[in-house]
């Protein structure tokens, strides 16, 4: 059983339509802290790059209730829970205070990454934005559960913000790439949407694996520096002894305030979530943003 409901809650004032290849995020949220900080993130981030609606979803858990005839009561199932999600979800955006942008919001009783899946199509979401809190806390809410796999199997991109992340600037973006097969594997439309509307710098990260050398020859690389001529991208290289290590280690040293990535396989996905070194200190940093060719 599917049910949304969808309320334009407010419009502050609505942004003029520009030239912005994304117009719409969706926000799922469960109205912890690491959601909040994800939705003030998300906010500050479409005013930057030019995105005039915010799209907040609810999932709810029904309690499922009979008639004495012994048939689903629908209606005294779901009320309830729908009535108190709009509660809450008002609260919830009141709390972030004025938003210039179009706001509307969802809430759903299926489950969360049918809804969020659902919602995403319904809303014509180009970027889901989702909070993420590193060690136990990650697997804790109904959300957190979910977000990994929602991160690898939707094909909108997915911007993963961490519980400390703040947008205090956004100055630079960096891709990280195998330099292999770059033409099918460099999500350009993606990157697009994060550089057309400020004077960001990207750089593109390549981690060296055993006896590999830096090869400023490789065509691959001239082919992924030809695709992205226009954001004149820089190229790092760094040895690779422990791979999520060495991306924080980079993040850290170079000030990124976004990493972006392509995950060819789940595994790269599987590496980041589940690298007990750092125990996901990786998300302390800076937001991962998953896009998909």
């Amino acid at each position: 059983m599917l049910l949304f409901t969808c309320l334009n809650y407010f419009t502050n004032f609505i942004l003029k339509l520009n030239a912005a290849v994304m117009n719409t995020i969706l926000i799922p949220t469960d109205f912890s802290e690491t959601s909040k900080n994800a939705a003030v993130y998300a906010i500050d981030l479409a005013l930057v790059i030019g995105i005039r609606k915010i799209v907040f979803y609810h999932f709810y858990q029904t309690s499922l209730i009979y008639t004495p005839a012994g048939e689903l009561d629908e209606v005294a199932t779901i009320e309830p829970h729908r009535v108190e999600s709009i509660e809450k979800l008002n609260a919830f955006i009141e709390s972030l205070g004025t938003i210039p942008l179009e706001v509307e919001m969802y809430q759903g009783a299926e489950s969360v990454d049918v809804g969020i899946t659902e919602v995403a199509h319904l809303s014509n979401a180009d970027l889901i934005v989702m909070g993420i809190k590193g060690g136990g806390v990650f697997k804790e809410t109904v959300l957190g559960s979910h977000t990994l796999r929602i991160a690898k199997e939707l094909k909108v991109p997915v911007l993963l913000v961490p519980a400390s992340a703040k947008l205090d600037k956004y100055e630079k973006v960096t891709f990280l790439s195998d330099l292999k097969n770059v033409e099918k594997n460099t999500p350009v439309h993606g990157l697009k949407t994060f550089l057309d509307h400020s004077s960001v710098k990207l750089s593109i990260l390549h981690l060296l694996k055993a006896n590999e050398k830096v090869d400023d020859s490789n065509k691959e690389k001239e082919l992924l520096s030809h695709l992205l001529k226009n954001y004149a991208p820089t190229f790092a290289y760094k040895e690779s002894h422990h791979y999520t290590d060495d991306i924080i280690d980079f993040v850290s040293e170079n000030n990124v305030d976004i990493i972006a990535i392509l995950p060819k396989t789940h595994d790269l996905l599987e590496t980041i979530f589940n690298d007990h070194t750092k125990k996901l200190a990786f998300h302390s940093k800076v937001p991962l943003l998953i896009l998909h060719k």
